[in-house]
């Protein structure tokens, strides 16, 4: 009996160490992963790269392959990957991450439900709308069930989907699930919380992004009133707000107002993150577009390069961030009629976008574009007329009949075909566009005249004056009534 009660009290010695040794090995992943989430916060996302690697294969060796701690560390590291730009590795840790998510906790856990969302955010990225619809949905339906209809994360996740919507130019279902997150931000933390800021900021940009600025510009200034008074005056969601109201005045001409926000968004960056964090450098590449609309090229591209070289050294010189600031640059250089160098750096920002992003991209779309415009001012036409094809293609598929930018890309592919005499097909890119325009922004815009004028131009040229005079009488009468 005593030898029994011996074994049995070693058995229990074994299984307490045992137990300890688990915990202790636990305690130490959750360091590990959290040490990661200091570097991301940070800014300093290489650092974190390598941090999230290390703690992979610690937490593996410690816990097995399969432990809910070694998901959060292949969570991270999707995270970092898909910040990025590189999607393709980014997708498949976030993919382990779901499996083991979902094979070691219940259905309605959190963590599933930020799985699927962040693969649902990635895939939006990567202009995978139909892909990534389902996991925003499925996410935002896990959050509801375990948390209820106004939980802080529900609101979280409609603004994920309403997210999508914009990029889709969704705007009318965009803007009702982000006023829905609002109503629930302020029910839930009361209406002068800064987190509804986030809400109101949501919204602003959907109607920013319509060109409603004059309906965008209240939630923007509510949102920065929210965090001056709940938050210290150097609070980077402070500077963000600034730097939302200084793309608004941007773009409504008005560069005075916007150098200003501009100029103390950029101060309190980089006092609070640090010189070269990727959000200065998004913050000079703002700076320097607005330089290249005031008319100020040189301070534009002094500007946009600096934005160029921040953003290789901490994102990557692959990442998505980097292409667009590419393309800003190369804009510039067709500003300037320095064609070579624009087309060299749209070449670099194509290959990006084609190995970072869905071939369906938008942006994709629009630096082929910008290569294709390129090449119209080299007179090089058939070597445009692929490119802007292309762009026209992917605008079809991804942004459907009806969107603005399809006109001008109809437009800009009518004026390459007539440039090379191919003038049937040039009168249906812009009859195309035309018809997309007068549907869209009513029969007496003055971007509808602009296509009646290239049109009565082409027609014209090539015997057909009586059409072509009544195309530039309606223009006219356009323009003199716009007047």
């Amino acid at each position: 009996m005593k030898r029994l009660l011996a074994c049995f009290g070693c058995l229990a010695l074994m299984l307490w160490v045992s137990s300890s040794t688990q915990a202790d090995a636990v305690t130490d992943a959750v360091e590990r992963n959290q040490e990661v989430v200091v570097l991301y916060r940070a800014g300093d996302w290489n650092r974190a790269l390598v941090a999230a690697k290390q703690a992979l294969l610690a937490n593996e060796t410690a816990l097995g392959s399969d432990h809910h701690e070694v998901a959060t560390s292949l969570y991270q590291l999707g995270t970092l990957y898909q910040r990025r730009g590189q999607y393709d590795k980014a997708e498949g840790f976030h993919q382990r991450a779901l499996v083991i998510r979902e094979q070691r906790l219940p259905a309605n856990d959190l963590r599933i439900a930020d799985s699927v969302m962040a693969l649902g955010a990635m895939n939006r990225n990567r202009g995978w709308y139909g892909t990534a619809e389902p996991f925003l949905e499925r996410g935002l339906r896990i959050r509801e069930a375990a948390l209820g209809p106004d939980h802080l994360k529900v609101a979280h996740g409609l603004n994920e989907l309403a997210r999508m919507y914009r990029a889709q130019d969704r705007f009318s279902e965009a803007a009702d699930l982000a006023q829905r997150a609002i109503s629930i931000l302020e029910r839930t933390l009361g209406s002068e919380h800064p987190t509804v800021a986030e809400g109101l900021n949501e919204l602003a940009l959907i109607f920013h992004n319509q060109g409603r600025l004059d309906k965008a510009e209240p939630y923007y200034l509510r949102a920065l009133e929210i965090r001056k008074s709940a938050l210290d005056p150097k609070d980077i969601l402070i500077a963000r707000s600034l730097s939302n109201l200084a793309t608004l005045n941007h773009n409504a001409g008005d560069f005075a107002r916007a150098e200003s926000y501009y100029r103390q968004s950029l101060q309190t960056k980089q006092s609070v993150l640090g010189p070269t964090h990727p959000d200065v450098a998004i913050t000079l590449r703002n700076m320097g577009l607005m330089f290249k609309d005031k008319g100020d090229p040189a301070q534009a591209e002094a500007f946009l390069q600096n934005a160029v070289v921040m953003l290789e050294a901490k994102v990557g010189v692959n990442a998505p961030t980097v292409a667009g600031t590419l393309a800003n640059l190369a804009d510039l250089y067709i500003y300037q009629g320095r064609h070579d160098e624009a087309e060299t750096v749209l070449q670099r920002a194509v290959g990006i976008w084609e190995s970072a992003l869905d071939p369906h991209h938008p942006a994709l779309a629009r630096t082929l574009s910008s290569l294709a415009l390129v090449y119209v001012h080299q007179r090089r036409f058939a070597a445009a007329e692929p490119l802007q094809s292309r762009s026209v293609a992917i605008l079809e598929r991804a942004l459907g009949p009806d969107n603005p930018d399809l006109a001008t890309a109809y437009g800009n592919l009518a004026l390459i075909l007539a440039a090379q005499e191919k003038i049937e097909r040039a009168e249906g890119h812009y009859r195309s566009a035309l018809a997309i325009r007068e549907r869209v922004l009513g029969l007496d815009h003055p971007q509808v005249a602009d296509i009646l004028d290239a049109l009565a131009s082409l027609l014209g040229e090539n015997g057909r004056e009586n059409e072509a005079e009544l195309l530039a009488t309606r223009a006219k009468v356009i323009r003199d009534g716009d007047k």
